[in-house]
């Protein structure tokens, strides 16, 4: 599956806000509180409406007063384009609202498209309002868990490998991503909140590029970040940036800008480009 663009309407700082002509690899950047953290959140709240029900995905969350974006009424609204293994473009579509003190799902929509997504939806798999329309079901499927053994690190130095609890939280960390990386399965999609945290700066290029090769080998990965080190290993048209003006978020893309354009294309990576404040509107207030 690869996901083509994300639209949340009133989805906390995301009043109405969309990332277009999303790649196997997208990266966030933007101030704190911008709303790089909210993406991922609205992504695991349909995690979480998906694998329980919308109710659970709600509560968890602190109830949907906590959700609808300030001033607004709501319903909340979150729209996903995507291609799955057929390579058909599909969509999928929720929006939940506050009926008599309880969240209810006012719409829920699964739509198939024609070759082009902009012929329109040729079909409706599920077509759903407040409990009421259509589903064609689909088979189910079963994940399985296997035991992991006690890990054992090797050093050059010493004859005898040692257990991981001697080894540094950098390392373990270094270690655990690239083993959820060379997955032979790779998941569609690993959303990373800020990956250089406990990491040595110079791992963090090839961190990078080992998230654009999962892409390449089939997933898809969202990561947010604060780190110029690993800017300067993604691509200028891999980086969104969020800004917020008037209490709620904006999304850009950096490619989009023709001062960033013309100098990446100079030679400049886009980390510097960060560190020399080009990314307008991103300085905290």
């Amino acid at each position: 599956m690869r996901i083509e663009s994300i639209l949340l309407r009133n989805y906390r700082v995301f009043r109405k806000a969309e990332l277009k002509d999303l790649p196997s690899m997208a990266t966030v950047v933007g101030a704190n509180g911008s709303g790089k953290s909210t993406l991922f959140d609205a992504l695991s709240f349909l995690k979480d409406a998906l694998n329980q029900n919308v109710a659970h995905a709600v509560a968890r969350r602190g109830g949907l007063r906590e959700l609808v974006s300030r001033g607004e009424s709501g319903p909340i609204s979150i729209i996903v384009h995507f291609r799955g293994s057929r390579e058909i473009p599909e969509a999928y579509r929720v929006d939940v609202a506050q009926e008599n003190d309880r969240p209810v799902v006012r719409r829920e929509l699964l739509a198939v498209y024609g070759r082009n997504s902009g012929e329109g939806p040729s079909s409706h798999l599920v077509d759903v309002s407040r409990g009421k329309g259509k589903a064609i079901a689909k088979g189910a499927f079963t994940e399985t868990e296997r035991p992991i053994e006690l890990l054992r690190f090797q050093d050059g130095s010493f004859k005898d490998p040692f257990i991981a609890r001697y080894v540094s939280d950098g390392t373990i960390k270094m270690f655990a991503y690239l083993i959820l990386l060379h997955d032979p399965k790779p998941h569609p999609l690993l959303a990373v909140e800020e990956p250089e945290n406990q990491l040595y700066p110079a791992l963090l290029r090839e961190l990078a590029e080992e998230f654009r090769d999962y892409g390449r080998r089939g997933g898809q990965v969202f990561v947010s970040t604060h780190s110029p080190e690993f800017l300067n290993g993604v691509k200028l048209d891999e980086i969104y940036w969020f800004v917020k003006k008037d209490g709620f978020a904006t999304v850009r893309r950096a490619s989009d800008s023709k001062l960033l354009r013309d100098l990446y294309e100079e030679g400049d990576p886009p980390g510097a480009l960060w560190k020399q404040r080009l990314f307008e509107g991103v300085d905290p207030e």
